[in-house]
């Protein structure tokens, strides 16, 4: 744990460039004091992968179809120590990609704050969360990038606008969105929920009310939302219990102009035995199939992919061999389309706050599929993970 000392309190400081402004910040950061009530506490991790690629093309020979890609991610996260009733917390990724990676970020439009290009590699700056909260007597308001898991599902959830998963990635990180959010609890499981998207453009707008309560054993939730991309209203409810298994889902009503009107669910399930085999399972039914008109981004760091079909799939199974070590295998699947991804994975706690993953995925191609690639890929790789 850090916080931040004292050098700059007090000074006027001149103006920086974003990446110029991060590192003038770091400078100040120790060791120690950490009961202090003021400063940030400076939290994060280190991610080094070293990737194989393999393409599947039947008109270009074996040895034109192995590449090269590295990912390196610096992770910062910021809170203030002190966050009885206000907090600040923020989380920027550093990103470092070379070879096969670099060339697939620089064909793709990217969202992140500050990209700086070179001959080999790419450095992005991604700020994930930025945000101020205000924990009043009656409501929790908060300003700024979070990151929303507004329904049920771990990768499939059609009640969910402010947020989107990448499939792509072994842990399947969310990405965040600029929003004013009010929570005013009824109780410790009661209460009303209500956010709404900060943008410029009224075609993006998206706002949404969740009232939310424990009842005969579930969580549930009702939620009515606007969504200006689609110029569509929404409608839905969520649930999450135990039935034996673990069960949670998603029941959505989309109202389109012109009094269209379509349906999408999910159900989801885990379960495990004698906490050595866990098991995650979600289908994702959508009524009235649409024409993709925007082609999917496909990169390390973000991937947008419309879930526009009839059926979807998602099945995890892991097996914890001992405290340190543990496999998983997973697919991702678009029933419809014939496309997807599958992921198997090694995990290896090998040192104090350090990790190990050896891992393999393999892409299913299709022209109208979930991953509209040219044809079918895999990656093999070694990832080292340092947390601090």
């Amino acid at each position: 744990m850090y916080s931040v000392c004292k050098i700059c309190k007090g000074k006027t400081l001149m103006p920086f460039k974003k990446i110029g402004l991060i590192i003038a910040i770091l400078a100040c950061v120790s060791r120690g004091e950490t009961s202090r009530e003021t400063g940030l506490i400076v939290s994060g991790e280190s991610r080094n992968d070293l990737v194989g690629l393999e393409s599947f093309d039947k008109n270009k020979p074996a040895r034109e179809q192995s590449d090269f890609a590295g990912a390196n991610l610096l992770t910062l996260n910021l809170q203030n120590a002190n966050a009885k009733s206000a907090k600040i917390e923020g989380s920027v990724d550093f990103w470092l990609l070379t070879g096969a990676y670099a060339e697939a970020y620089r064909r793709i439009d990217s969202t992140s704050s500050l990209i700086i290009p070179g001959l080999s590699s790419v450095f992005i700056a991604d700020v994930r969360k930025l945000y101020a909260s205000l924990f009043l007597p009656f409501a929790d308001v908060s300003i700024g990038r979070q990151i929303i898991s507004f329904g049920q599902g771990m990768v499939f959830s059609p009640i969910d606008v402010f947020s989107s998963v990448n499939i792509l990635d072994l842990t399947l990180r969310r990405s965040g969105s600029d929003v004013a959010r009010l929570r005013v609890p009824f109780g410790d499981l009661a209460g009303i929920d209500a956010i709404a998207k900060l943008t410029a453009k009224s075609r993006e707008e998206a706002a949404a009310i969740k009232g939310y309560a424990h009842v005969a054993g579930f969580d549930v939730a009702g939620i009515g939302m606007y969504q200006g991309a689609q110029h569509q209203a929404i409608t839905g409810i969520t649930f999450k219990g135990d039935m034996v298994a673990g069960v949670y889902g998603e029941l959505v009503e989309h109202w389109k102009q012109a009094g269209q009107r379509s349906f999408t669910g999910i159900l989801g399930a885990d379960y495990s035995i004698e906490n050595t085999w866990y098991f995650t399972g979600e289908y994702l039914y959508n009524e009235k199939p649409e024409t993709n008109d925007t082609a999917a981004q496909l990169s390390i760091l973000q991937t947008t992919i419309p879930l526009l079909h009839h059926h979807y799939g998602f099945l995890m199974t892991r097996y914890k061999i001992n405290d340190l070590m543990n496999i998983s295998a997973s697919a991702i699947v678009d029933i419809s389309g014939k496309s997807g991804v599958a992921t198997l994975q090694y995990f290896y706690n090998i040192l104090q706050n350090a990790d190990v993953v050896v891992y393999a995925q393999y892409y299913r191609s299709s022209s109208e599929g979930m991953l509209p690639l040219p044809f079918d890929q895999a990656t093999y790789g070694l990832r080292v993970e340092v947390a601090f």
